[in-house]
């Protein structure tokens, strides 16, 4: 699940991070991965279910994969 509320973004259900920098932040899903680009991005908050980034989103996007 995703959910944008202005400056603030929250990832629920995922399964790993993979990529991490104040440009691009990219999760593991179940069945794809979750990229999100923007400006000033930074972790917030997170546990084994949640993450909170804040930051300025430009574009966010997903890329399937298949076993």
């Amino acid at each position: 699940m995703l959910l944008i509320d202005h400056h603030k973004i929250y990832v629920k259900d995922y399964l790993e991070i993979l990529i991490m920098n104040q440009q691009f932040f990219k999760i593991k899903m179940n069945g794809y991965c979750l990229n999100v680009r923007g400006e000033a991005l930074e972790i917030y908050y997170y546990d084994h279910n949640e993450i909170r980034l804040n930051g300025h989103v430009k574009v966010i996007e997903y890329d399937e994969y298949r076993v």
